[in-house]
């Protein structure tokens, strides 16, 4: 196969086209971030030379034969997976707005836009027009009359492209005979396709799944402005992203070919259309034509396939065009679109029984023999009174049989025929309407169906599987016949040992693909205990999400119906350190044994396991030794420490941990070993009972810490009195700093003085990064470099002085936050507080930092527009508390680079942030504000001071005194006697020590 450069994702080849990559703030920059995303992942993946082979070989001639005739129908339903709104809001969108999205599409590719005429004349001569029809179903599979349109409520508030099986499955058409669009509330892209497959050579990476088979559009995305006032995106709002992704349906590539730099394929650009010019990356926003690129005079950034807003979009080329003729031609499920009984009306006609579906056998079956059953439908003109049906079973026939009925027209009846014999694995059962009321049916296309069952193999249970050879019971579900479960060295206790193994870091074009490994069927009717086994690698890549599930069946469920007992993704599944290689595991120390107790199951006849990789394209995940043990395990899993925190003041601690019990059995008694800094292990025995999947809090026995770092390490060991069943998840080492370092507020922390002065910064790992000082137009501030850090997960805490909230009813902390994200890897960042010294730590609040601008270098503010400024923390939950800490926590994704700085803490009753360059300010309250006095001082000191103060008028009289203790940054009303009348006064300020004297005129 021919390679490109590791340092290129291509998206157009993918079977899932991402379009569009938006942020939780949906912010328009998002498809920059995707693009960069594309040239930062170092992958490599084949290239499309045989289908653009495949493309050029087909004639002129043949490509223009159906433009001749007339143009291409393609009937389409739109599947609005809505949250329960009413018809017409939210994501339940109105008729008119699909209806807007169809007229949309049908004026792009056919050139009657009217924004065609701002393609500029350069690009002008090569505009194409495909002459294609896009309309709404007007009969349903079953061959009724339809809208084109389905409603249905999903069962999830928010879509993902890794929940693709989960979303279509709320909703589908076959694909073959309907365009299938779903409209949800996609939440990571504006949209996305599946790309077209084939038999001929240069589709063999296409998805052969037909149940996936289409297109997914944000509800924000769809339908145009220009139609109605419907709830859009206003980067989006003229149906374009729509446009955009039937392009692909077509199998359109993106305009920049997905690719950086100017690379040619075969004379015609990255996206293989010749009369497109080659440019180097994507277009956004909507710029001024012409915009000059490194590949070329000017980017055809007005073409449907770029990046920019739906504004500046209006060609496809006549490239293109011929690009889509061919595939619309020649691609399986494109062709038979053109020829769908959907773009017909219905017409009933007499003698016309149906087969609606089968009803038995389901897709597996548990036993053998099968008793077949379907239902059938009268959708003819007159009563249907009997009918000859056939059933075969591969392919053979085994029953002929007469039927008297009684139906009316849309009237239904069920169909039983004799047990049929089938054999372990899969078997095809056909049935057929040979006559109706003793003729030949009038309709035949209702008339066959058929299904398969699969009745999988038994095995006895206990049962292990080492994988020395794939064993030949289990079963390999495929669904996209690309790349699936195989069986692959794998070092472990020896460097010859064998797993199963899934590709996700080659995966590049099935994002959310689902893969299958499936047991024999077992039996737990007899047995009184039982649990699951069994060995786990995986690294991720960067920030991969690759996703691992364990799903349980009983009665031969289909895969929806199972009930899953071990769920992780991510840095959850990860049991070493990220790379950016193919990952495969080294020994022993990279590999996690996990235990899932099936307790729940017990008494079932028919059991079944099945493992489920989901790809997130990230790195390979190994399964080895898959035991179902029926016989009694302890195993005891330390699953965290809830106090002390990682900072506190008390050297006397008092730790708790949550112990939970994996195994499948109860535990009432066991070991506790503990050690501090490296010291003698301590031990002690508790006696409590926990019960088969729970867990409980334990607390250890007082201890005393060193002032600075400790370690504390705690092992659970001997549940039961006997050994651990999986030792591994018994023992953690835990970082305890003990620091008093207190300070009261009003406080400001610039990080000028010293870093990091009396804060402190820990990284709980006791290595990697921590919060550093560094050189911003603030001076110094905080910060924390994620672009050179590597380690993804390595978090570092920054952590204030024990504060003194105790004199005041509020809180209020102000900060200056600097970002920017790479790509789609942004940095997690907490703020926690505790309000008792650092015991325990709960989360205040998480900034968004998605929001904040794509930027591909590493990042250090220059000027205070790089900042967000005065972000606003109520803390008002830790008011009248006197020792309370803040931490902000920063967790690596290797993204970019983050900082701190004025960092304010407020004590004042009024909790407005005005903002004064000098030491103090005084003005008047304003419209809105009660109005107790008719001034207010807000004060901007260098450092803490008491303030003196008095209000004069010309005269001498004086309306008000006071002294204001540990004044910094707050704002205080000057209370009066009485309110002050239309005039000049003066207010005397005496701070630290230094007069100051002010004019203010008052206006009734």
């Amino acid at each position: 196969m021919a390679l490109i450069s590791r340092s290129l994702r291509l998206l157009l080849s993918f079977s899932f086209i991402l379009t569009y990559f938006i942020a939780a703030a949906q912010d328009r920059c998002g498809t920059v971030q995707y693009s960069h995303t594309l040239k930062n992942q170092q992958r490599v993946r084949e290239s499309d030379a045989q289908f653009e082979r495949w493309l050029k070989d087909r004639s002129p001639d043949q490509r223009n034969q159906r433009q001749k005739s007339g143009p291409y129908k393609v009937p389409v339903v739109i599947h609005v997976v809505h949250n329960g709104e009413a018809v017409g809001t939210g994501t339940n969108i109105s008729e008119a707005q699909i209806l807007s999205q169809i007229g949309v599409l049908n004026k792009d590719f056919n050139r009657l836009n009217a924004d065609a005429a701002n393609t500029p004349a350069v690009f002008a001569a090569v505009a194409g027009s495909m002459n294609i029809e896009f309309v709404l179903a007007k009969q349903n599979p079953e061959g009724l009359e339809t809208s084109g349109i389905v409603r249905v409520k999903g069962n999830k508030s928010g879509w993902t492209i890794n929940d693709n099986y989960e979303l279509k499955s709320q909703s589908y058409w076959p694909a073959e005979k309907y365009l299938n669009i779903w409209v949800c509330n996609l939440t990571d892209y504006l949209g996305y396709t599946q790309f077209p497959v084939s038999n001929l050579p240069g589709l063999e990476n296409g998805s052969t799944n037909a149940l996936t088979d289409g297109i997914v559009i944000w509800y924000r995305a769809f339908g145009s402005a220009d139609d109605g006032a419907f709830t859009l995106d206003p980067d989006y709002d003229k149906g374009r992203t729509l446009t955009h992704e039937m392009g692909h349906f077509f199998g359109l590539r993106h305009i920049w070919g997905d690719q950086s730099g100017c690379e040619q394929a075969n004379g015609s650009g990255g996206d293989h259309v010749a009369d497109t010019p080659d440019q180097s990356e994507s277009t956004t926003g909507c710029p001024n034509h012409p915009r000059v690129d490194t590949c070329s005079p000017a980017k055809m950034f007005q073409n449907f396939l770029d990046y920019t807003d739906d504004v500046c979009m209006n060609l496809f080329t006549q490239g293109q065009v011929d690009r889509m003729g061919i595939v619309i031609e020649s691609s399986p499920r494109r062709v038979s679109l053109l020829t769908s009984p959907g773009l017909s009306e219905p017409v009933p006609v007499p003698n016309d029984l149906g087969i609606r579906s089968v009803l038995s056998p389901l897709a597996t079956s548990c036993t053998s023999p099968v008793t077949p059953s379907i239902e059938v439908r009268n959708y003819g003109s007159n009563q249907v009174v009997s009918a000859r049906i056939s059933v075969s079973v591969n392919g053979s026939i085994v029953e002929t049989k007469d039927v008297a009925l009684s139906l009316g027209n849309l009237q239904s009846a069920v169909v039983t025929f004799a047990p049929a014999a089938v054999t372990a694995g899969n078997s095809t059962l056909a049935f057929n309407i040979v006559l109706t009321n003793g003729t030949t049916d009038g309709r035949s296309q209702n008339n066959a169906l058929s299904s398969s069952v699969f009745v999988p193999e038994a095995i006895t249970a206990p049962f292990t599987e080492t994988f020395t050879t794939l064993p030949s019971k289990w079963i390999i579900q495929n669904p996209d016949q690309q790349i699936t479960w195989k069986l692959q060295p794998a070092p472990k206790e020896t460097a010859a040992n064998k797993a199963l193994f899934l590709d996700f870091f080659n995966y590049d074009d099935h994002f959310g693909e689902q893969d299958i490994f499936l047991s024999p069927v077992f039996d737990l009717s007899t047995a009184s205990v039982t649990s699951l086994v069994f060995d786990v690698a995986h690294a991720r890549f960067q920030s991969s999400n690759d996703q691992l599930k364990v799903i349980v069946l009983t009665d031969c469920q289909e895969l929806t119906e199972g009930t899953t007992v071990f769920d992780k993704e991510g840095a959850a599944l990860a049991t070493t350190t990220s790379t950016a290689q193919g990952f495969v595991p080294s020994g022993e120390s990279q590999w996690r044994k996990e235990t899932v107790n099936l307790n729940a199951f017990l008494g079932k006849t028919h059991v079944q396991l099945a493992f489920v990789g989901i790809n997130d394209w990230g790195n390979n995940v190994y399964i080895d030794n898959i035991s179902l043990i029926t016989s009694e395990v302890e195993d005891l899993k330390l699953k965290e420490k809830i106090s002390p925190g990682l900072v506190t003041c008390n050297p006397v601690i008092i730790p708790r941990i949550i112990v939970q019990n994996v195994g499948n059995v109860d535990i009432s008694r066991f070991k506790v070993e503990y050690a501090v800094n490296g010291g003698v292990v301590q031990s002690y025995t508790e006696n409590i009972t926990i019960g088969d999947g729970t867990e409980t809090e334990i607390s250890l026995p007082q201890l005393l810490l060193k002032p600075g770092a400790n370690t504390l390490s705690v092992n659970i060991a001997d549940p039961n009195d006997v050994a651990d069943e999986t030792p591994a998840n018994n023992l953690q080492v835990f970082t305890v700093v003990v620091n008093g370092n207190a300070d009261r507020i009003p406080l400001r922390e610039n990080f000028d003085a010293a870093f990091p002065n009396q804060w402190l910064t820990v990284n709980p790992a006791g290595t990697g990064m921590n919060w550093q000082g560094t050189a911003t137009n603030f001076g110094t501030s905080a910060y924390f470099n994620a672009s050179t850090n590597t380690s993804i997960g390595d978090e570092a805490w920054l952590v204030s002085p024990v504060l003194d909230f105790s004199k005041t009813d509020t809180a209020l902390m102000v900060l200056d936050l600097a970002y920017r994200r790479l790509a789609e890897r942004t940095e997690n960042f907490r703020i926690l507080a505790s309000p008792n010294c650092g015991e325990t730590y709960a989360e205040v609040t998480t900034p968004d930092l998605s929001s904040f601008p794509v930027q591909t270098t590493p990042f250090t503010p220059q000027a205070p527009t790089d900042w967000q400024r005065n972000v606003t923390i109520n803390l008002d939950a830790f008011a009248g508390k006197d020792q309370v800490r803040i931490a902000f926590v920063a967790a690596n994704e290797n993204g970019n680079n983050l900082y701190l700085d004025n960092i304010e803490f407020f004590s004042t009753g009024n909790p407005r942030v005005v903002t004064v360059n000098e030491p103090f300010s005084i003005y008047g309250y304003r419209a809105g504000e009660p109005a107790q006095s008719n001034l207010q001082i807000t004060f901007n000191l260098a450092e803490r001071r008491d303030v003196q103060y008095a209000v004069h008028d010309t005269m001498g009289k004086q309306y008000t005194s006071g002294l204001l203790r540990d004044v910094l940054n707050q704002t205080y009303p000057l209370e009066l006697e009485q309110s002050l009348a239309s005039g000049v006064y003066i207010v005397r300020l005496n701070i630290g020590g230094k007069l100051y004297a002010e004019r203010v005129m008052v206006l009734r």
